[in-house]
């Protein structure tokens, strides 16, 4: 397997953890499944990544942990973990992009 799928795949691996150590459940849960897709050579699992975290409404660039929210944290960790979480999907979507650009997948985003 290239270097650049495992990077992503190690991204995709990253991210889930930090979602499920504060109760998120769904969208770790696709996550999950992307890196799955990625391990049986599902090359349109790069794409869904790209789509994962840039997508419109939904994508894990809206996804704030909160309190509020009922998330599993406590309002004096929300910026810091929030910043963790906003760096590991950044590099969800970098990894992704690079190994796009190594199989030449067209990206719509």
């Amino acid at each position: 397997m290239q270097p650049e799928v495992h990077a992503l795949m190690a991204a995709l691996r990253e991210t889930p953890m930090l979602l499920r150590k504060h109760g998120e459940k769904f969208a770790s849960a696709r996550l999950d499944e992307l890196e799955a897709r990625l391990a049986r050579g599902d090359w349109t699992a790069v794409e869904s990544a790209v789509s994962e975290v840039t997508g419109g409404m939904g994508s894990l660039r809206d996804r704030v942990l909160s309190a509020a929210n009922g998330d599993a944290i406590t309002r004096p960790e929300e910026t810091a973990v929030n910043a963790q979480l906003d760096a590991v999907i950044t590099e969800v979507e970098r990894t992704a992009r690079i190994a796009a650009a190594v199989f030449g997948i067209q990206l719509v985003r």
